[in-house]
């Protein structure tokens, strides 16, 4: 099985517009995701709760900007199995 590897500042150049819908859909739609790099989108609670709920099971980096979330967010990487 291969690692998929989403890096949102190499993939997308207008990273800076990117918000809780795109981080949504690409949870939804990329099922065998290991890695998710968002450092520099800003997320809400919801969103980052998304990605965990679809995805914790499996990945094994999530790196983010956390500054707008808050420790319920927080509180649900418990749920990423690494």
């Amino acid at each position: 099985m291969s690692t998929v590897l989403v890096k949102v500042k190499e993939m997308f150049s207008f990273q800076q517009a990117l918000r809780g819908l795109t981080l949504r859909l690409i949870a939804d739609n990329c099922q065998n995701l290991k890695k998710l790099n968002v450092d520099g989108v800003t997320p809400k609670d919801g969103d980052i709760i998304h990605v965990i709920d679809r995805l914790g099971k499996q990945l094994t980096t999530l790196i983010f900007d956390g500054n707008l979330l808050t420790d319920v967010a927080f509180s649900y990487l418990r749920n990423c199995d690494r």
